[in-house]
């Protein structure tokens, strides 16, 4: 369909958004008159720590990054005591101090910028924040995303890791521009380190070389164990279930698959020198000693070991990473072979408890080269190694001499003082979720490393049983072997990218009882259970599920809903997970035993209780791509319709078929949120129990921009489908009655690149082209937009200076400052901040009122704040904050999904999991609504509030909600509202509907078509 250009839609809003802005404010006028800075609220995001903790050149400050807290602790170290905490961005990730010791650069992960912290004690702007790098495109959506590590060249050049897009931005110290950037073939780039003018880079997702044994062209040679899958195989994943009956699927190590792991670039204009394979799968740390020996913390996946079909859990003997250092030397002209230092015995030999080192993270070495410094995170310890042997020297515990905090300080960093002639005196070591720095006296790394006293950093908001969770999650005591914690699995809540036998049940697939699955995020697991591909951990819903097949009943693991919420279902999780993959299996003398919780596997019932409750709370980050302005691009909308709308794109279906789709009628037709078919139901995109899947579960589809790794057993990205994926061709997939002539990817692989998480999203469309009619590139963009219950604007950083108020940059300025009051004056950001004016330090937050801001207890204007700026008498830096009311229980998120999505079949019909003819398609699409004859809109809504605000295409619209046959208590307890909109959009086609609690969350986009449904999923 024609449309206007974004612009203009955005136009055709404004007035409805002043409207609604007007009375939106009204809460905050009277704030305003009480003269108070807004509360800021919290959400966990367990973002990564790299590098967190540095010191000044001449030792006498420690700089320490506060995550949860978004300051920067400043300890003094010569009476060993905090004195200050510096406001930065939300989530500060890395610390680096520039050479000169005159500046402190800290990566805020989740606001997607730098901030600059003056720390020339001479200057009025003192520990205090004088600017902010960052990078937006036309849309003012981030370029920025994800920044961890950071590194300076010099005093004028710096560069900081961009994660999620696997680049390293080059950074011009004196204007904080972004020059230039380095793109890293390979996954998650954090670790950076600069010595004798080189650049290297830790690709913390790595990876190991392995891959499914799938080889879907049947001319390619190929041959077992590496090829045991073919396009049959394809085929059978996409149209009968992901279990893949009766294949020999297996985890292989291919040698075709790009495996780089370190990258070294000159420094002096960022060409590349050298890129070192056969390093570790997960590297967490990176130090560099004077002649060139590159170290790295790391560990390696034991994923293949074993990866034949008839391998089990049981095989891997509780050892499914080795804990390891890597030393690469560097002198030369290129980088020579790493050589691995092996950290605890090889298995089958199981390490003592007590000299177990799980997840090597923070690395440190001596001025004078002779020793390593490294923590082990997983048990809460740092240890001492001998950087020519590898031989780890001395170990100690970091609880202080208190047995109960045993293996609650998970350390993260740690920053070492050498002594005049360059051998080791101090440590000072992050103690990420206690809190805490341990300061270490290691002027004896091989005898006996003592522990001087501990200082209290930051103002941790999170919740008690959430922090402890926390930990118990990322405690390798967790684990019988000691050696690796959950997190391993699943870093900073994220996925390993890997394949693992680990359990997963399947009654059809021949003699295999422990399928290969691809690890799942735990970020956004709330409200999205049952939180296993197979349902066989922790299943509420009963039926069909891995174990028992399409035709059988599991029963439940637990109960949603109830005085416990969902607690019980978290808990069924935990204890399934710490009785099985946590836990040695088989008969041997370590095998699995009833734990102090009375139940297999380690953990008390408290720690047990409380890794549920963290579950729970862990939040996606903002999707990167979601502009300011919370309106999305044509592509994402076009995505959105393709994603939940019917559609038949393909040239075989004429406009008859097309209508007849739309009518309703039943046909071979599914969306990807089909609820039985499509697997990714409203309105999280989670679903269970698939007909179609063999009762197979499938998790939500948000963070696929972050991954690579895609579906359950990465069928579509094995080296040889993404070859294959190249070649246009034709063939016939069982019962679907034509035949397609499918393109070439819409993003093709290069081997130069490596994987990337939209090539192998567009891979997999080549063959769900026949079925969805739709290319990738539309949807791919809808997830890099897509709500994760925040608007575009949070996190964002703006430094009001002299340089960004004068010349060019005052108009950008201004127009962020327009897109940041109006999210606040909305009640979806609060903005607020830190800085200087009139030569004193203060505290800024926008009033609701326009142009209109508190300093101190002062009421001053924008205008006057640049004013000032512009004469060099203002530095304040604002950030987009959450909003008061995030992580109140009153305030959760709320969640729109349609009334009912069509008539859902029971299980074993129709198809009855054969995919094969005959077979009757039944529509199960969404029903989603067609306005105006719509409105209202019956709908299903958890978590509404009465006084929930509505949104449509990102800007606030007037209308009403009431509780269908329920209350608000203070959500709709029928679990049915209604909704009627005051207007309807003005052009036809698709629309995003989102609610708001106040102050809040917001909901994910539910699609509503306005006219002709037909519409709604044609081209823009």
């Amino acid at each position: 369909m024609p449309s206007l250009p974004r612009r203009a839609r955005a136009t055709l809003l404004a007035p409805a958004v002043a409207l609604i802005a007007l009375s939106w404010m009204l809460p905050d006028v009277a704030d305003a008159a009480r003269r108070r800075h807004e509360a800021i609220g919290f959400q966990l995001f367990t973002s990564p720590l790299v590098n967190p903790i540095a010191l000044a050149p001449g030792g006498g400050e420690l700089y320490v990054a506060n995550t949860t807290t978004n300051t920067v602790s400043v300890i003094d170290t010569g009476t060993l005591q905090e004195v200050t905490q510096i406001e930065v961005g939300i989530d500060p990730s890395g610390v680096a101090v520039r050479p000169d010791g005159l500046e402190v650069w800290v990566t805020n992960h989740v606001s997607d910028s730098v901030s600059v912290i003056d720390t020339n004690p001479a200057s009025p702007s003192y520990r205090t924040v004088i600017a902010t790098v960052s990078s937006l495109d036309a849309n003012r959506a981030t370029t920025f995303d994800e920044p961890t590590g950071i590194a300076f060249a010099d005093n004028t050049k710096a560069y900081v890791a961009l994660s999620s897009i696997n680049d390293v931005a080059v950074v011009d110290v004196a204007t904080r521009a972004v020059t230039g950037r380095i793109h890293i073939t390979n996954q998650e780039p954090r670790a950076l380190a600069v010595r004798n003018g080189r650049l290297y880079v830790a690709a913390f997702e790595s990876g190991n070389q392995s891959e499914l044994s799938a080889c879907p062209d049947p001319d390619a040679p190929g041959s077992a164990p590496q090829c045991t899958m073919d396009l049959d195989d394809l085929v059978t994943f996409v149209v009968q279930s992901p279990n893949v009956p009766g294949s020999d699927a297996r985890i292989v190590k291919d040698p075709d698959v790009p495996d780089r792991d370190v990258f070294v670039f000159s420094t002096v204009d960022e060409s590349p020198v050298d890129t070192v394979t056969g390093v570790g799968t997960l590297l967490y740390g990176i130090t560099v000693s004077g002649s060139d020996q590159v170290f790295v913390a790391q560990v390696d996946a034991r994923n293949e070991v074993n990866g034949l079909d008839s391998d089990e859990l049981a095989d891997l003997d509780n050892r499914m990473f080795l804990n390891q250092i890597a030393s690469i030397g560097c002198g030369g002209g290129s980088c020579g072979a790493p050589a691995i230092f092996e950290l605890e015995p090889l298995p089958p030999a199981q390490p003592a408890l007590s000299d177990a080192l799980a997840t090597p993270y923070g690395i440190a070495l001596s001025n004078d080269d002779s020793t390593l410094v490294v923590t082990a995170a997983g048990t809460s310890r740092v240890f001492t190694v001998n950087p020519t042997t590898g031989a780890v020297l001395d170990i100690l515990d970091l609880d202080a001499g208190v047995p109960a905090d045993a293996g609650q300080q998970i350390p993260k960093g740690v920053a070492l003082v050498s002594d005049g002639g360059g051998a080791p005196q101090r440590a000072y070591v992050l103690n990420s979720l206690e809190n805490t720095v341990s300061v270490v006296d290691v002027t004896m790394p091989g005898a006996s490393l003592t522990h001087v006293t501990k200082i209290g950093v930051g103002n941790d908001p999170t919740p008690d049983a959430v922090r402890r969770g926390r930990i118990a999650f990322n405690n390798a005591f967790a684990s019988t072997s000691g050696t690796f914690s959950c997190e391993s699995c699943h870093p900073d809540g994220n996925a390993d990218q890997l394949l693992w036998r680990i359990g997963g049940d399947c009654d059809f697939c021949g003699s295999r009882v422990d399928e290969v699955r691809s690890t799942m995020p735990v970020r956004g697991l709330k409200n999205t259970l049952p939180l296993h591909w197979d349902g066989t951990l922790g299943d509420p819903f009963g039926g069909p599920n891995g174990q028992t097949g399409s035709g059988g009943n599991g029963g439940s693991d637990c109960s949603l809903g109830g005085p416990d919420g969902d607690a019980d279902c978290f808990r069924a999780l935990v204890d399934s997970s710490l009785a099985g993959v946590m836990c040695q299996q088989g008969n041997g003398p370590n095998a699995c035993q009833t734990g102090p919780s009375g139940l297999d596997g380690e953990l008390t019932n408290a720690e047990r209780d409380d890794m549920g409750t963290f579950l729970a709370s862990v939040a996606y980050p903002p999707a990167r791509s979601r502009p300011m302005d919370d309106l999305v691009t044509d592509a994402a909308l076009e995505g959105f319709g393709d994603f939940f709308v019917d559609f038949r794109g393909s040239a075989n279906i004429d406009l008859g078929d097309l209508l007849v789709v739309a009518a309703g009628a039943s046909d071979n037709v599914d969306t990807c949120a089909d609820m039985d078919s499509g697997c990714h139901a409203l309105p999280l995109g989670a679903d269970t129990n698939s007909v179609t899947l063999g009762g197979f579960d499938v998790p939500t589809m948000r963070g696929m921009t972050d991954r690579f790794l895609q579906f359950s057993i990465g069928i579509t990205n094995t080296e040889e489908a993404q070859v294959f994926a190249q070649v246009p061709g034709s063939f016939m997939i069982p019962g679907i009655p034509f035949a397609i002539n499918y393109p070439a990817s819409d993003d093709p692989w290069n081997p130069a690149d490596g994987f990337e998480e939209g090539v192998t999203f567009a891979s997999a469309f080549i063959v769900f082209n026949p079925i969805y009619g739709s290319r990738s590139l539309e949807m791919f963009q809808m997830f890099e937009e897509a709500s994760t219950g925040h608007s575009g604007a949070i996190g964002r950083q703006l430094t009001i200076s002299q340089a960004t108020t004068t010349g060019g940059n005052l108009a950008e300025t201004e127009a962020q400052l327009d897109l940041l009051e109006a999210a606040d004056a909305n009640g979806l950001i609060n903005l607020q901040g830190t800085g200087t004016r009139n030569g004193q330090q203060g505290r800024a937050s926008y009033q609701g009122i326009a142009g209109n801001y508190l300093w101190k207890q002062a009421t001053v204007s924008r205008a006057t704040l640049i004013a000032d700026a512009q004469a060099d008498n203002a530095n304040i830096t604002l950030t987009a904050f959450l909003p008061r009311n995030f992580g109140s229980d009153d305030y959760r998120q709320p969640l729109l999904a349609p009334s009912h999505n069509g008539p859902r079949v029971a299980p074993g019909t129709p198809c009855n999991g054969s995919g094969q003819p005959p077979c009757t398609w039944i529509n199960h699409n969404p029903d989603l609504p067609i306005l105006p004859g719509d409105n209202p809109m019956t709908l299903r809504g958890t978590d509404v509030r009465s006084d929930a605000v509505l949104w449509m295409d990102g800007a606030p619209t007037g209308g009403s909600i009431s509780c269908v046959g329920g209350s608000f208590t203070p959500y709709c307890d029928s679990g049915m509202v209604q909704i009627t909109l005051s207007s309807i959009p003005v052009l036809d086609g698709p629309h995003l509907l989102q609610v708001q609690n106040p102050k809040g969350p917001v909901s994910p986009e539910l699609v509503v078509c306005v006219g002709d449904l037909l519409l709604c999923n044609t081209d823009l």
